[in-house]
């Protein structure tokens, strides 16, 4: 065997180890055969020192007892495709790690693609699972039987002895090359489809294009992200991602979040409740019919065409703008500021009351009034307005 051909043959063989690792290791074998060239050996008997490639792969994964050195098993299912003809009525998603992708079927069935290209450890540590019942579809994306979950994506310690040198590579003896290191489950659902039910860890679900009566998202660490999408029921919950919805038509949506944000715009939603601990809570364009918003200690921002809304916070601002279609609104926050903005109004009635702050309110061209407490009334008076806030500025301005 030549030089040249030993060479090739080892740079085939890291092939499925990671790239700073295949670098250290093709270093110090080029280096070993300048060397030894320097002293007048023959590249047979440098090969001969270096020694048998199998049996260095070997040891790369001699703590890895479930990976055999001549049939690897992470080829086994790096990606999976199916496509199914039946019809269901609803489908049951659980990504665990994975990102879940769910789009519209272009040829009204269903296709589901499995695809792990993460390290060695995580394919051999995840494996995705399916199954009918009654109508229903489920897939799942979950931790092989006797794997522990708390190992997942902490990386890996690898210690290789070359030449009397030992290399050590955390968390990258097992990559795919070091790039595209993600799980992701892509399900295309056809049209007319009743229910959608996803859930995830730490991946993020992504919804685009699709028509449904109804959608259930759960997620712990990852993010929920709608698009384009019509439910007449959807439910979204996550611990500590954020909840984005854009170009949205909903009949009932509940939204809810500890830390994450709550992010709404050009939807439109007749009934919805948004809840968040810590997180701000965005709506932005739109139509809204009737909508209650809470946070702890977020924000709350509305630039919508409502009717009526009740929002409150403990310690974040308020800040509301909308039209004269408003009929009612109850704001209210214990240390933080209310501005309430109403355009194209036939008239209004606000009842404002702060603490420690003042309250300033504007009709049209009319003089402001401050004040600590009261109610104002202009127009008709058909916009019913109560603001209240315990510390903070109250500013209502109508145009």
């Amino acid at each position: 065997m030549t030089k040249s051909e030993y060479m090739e043959k080892l740079r085939e063989r890291l092939e499925t180890f990671g790239r700073e690792l295949q670098e250290e290791i093709l270093e110090d074998y080029i280096q070993h055969f300048a060397e030894g060239e320097k002293q007048g050996k023959s590249e047979e008997e440098i090969i001969g020192e270096l020694g048998n490639i199998e049996d260095m792969v070997q040891e790369m994964i001699q703590d890895r007892p479930e990976m055999d050195a001549a049939n690897i098993r992470w080829e086994e299912e790096p990606e999976k495709k199916f496509t199914y003809s039946e019809e269901f009525k609803e489908v049951v998603l659980k990504g665990c790690v994975a990102d879940v992708i769910v789009e519209p079927s272009e040829d009204q069935k269903l296709h589901v693609e499995y695809k792990n290209n993460k390290n060695i450890s995580s394919q051999l540590k995840y494996e995705f699972c399916q199954r009918q019942e009654n109508g229903v579809y489920y897939g799942e994306v979950k931790l092989r039987e006797g794997e522990d979950d708390s190992q997942v994506d902490k990386g890996e310690l690898i210690k290789i002895k070359l030449f009397g040198r030992t290399i050590i590579s955390y968390g990258n003896a097992s990559n795919f090359g070091g790039e595209n290191h993600s799980i992701t489950l892509i399900v295309k659902i056809p049209k007319g489809m009743p229910k959608l039910n996803a859930s995830v860890t730490s991946g993020d679900i992504r919804i685009s294009e699709l028509e449904l009566e109804e959608l259930k998202g759960t997620s712990a660490s990852g993010n929920i992200n709608i698009a384009g999408t019509a439910t007449e029921v959807v439910s979204l919950q996550t611990a500590s991602g954020d909840i984005n919805i854009v170009d949205g038509k909903i009949q009932h949506g509940k939204l809810s979040t500890a830390s994450g944000n709550v992010n709404m715009s050009n939807t439109n939603i007749q009934f919805g409740k948004f809840t968040t601990a810590s997180g701000n809570i965005s709506l932005k364009e739109g139509n809204c019919g009737e909508v209650k918003c809470t946070t702890a200690s977020g924000n709350i921002q509305m630039k919508t065409n409502s009717e009526n809304c009740e929002c409150g916070t403990a310690s974040g601002n308020i800040k509301m703008k909308t039209t004269g279609g408003l009929k009612q609104a109850t704001l209210t926050t214990a240390s933080g500021n209310v501005q309430f903005g109403l355009e194209d109004a036939t008239g209004v009635e606000a009842a404002v009351k702060t603490i420690s702050g003042n309250a300033k309110v504007s009709w049209k061209d009319e003089t402001k009034i401050t004040a600590k407490k009261g109610t104002f009334r202009y127009g008709d008076g058909a916009c019913k307005v109560t603001i209240k806030s315990g510390s903070g500025n109250i500013n209502i301005q109508c145009v």
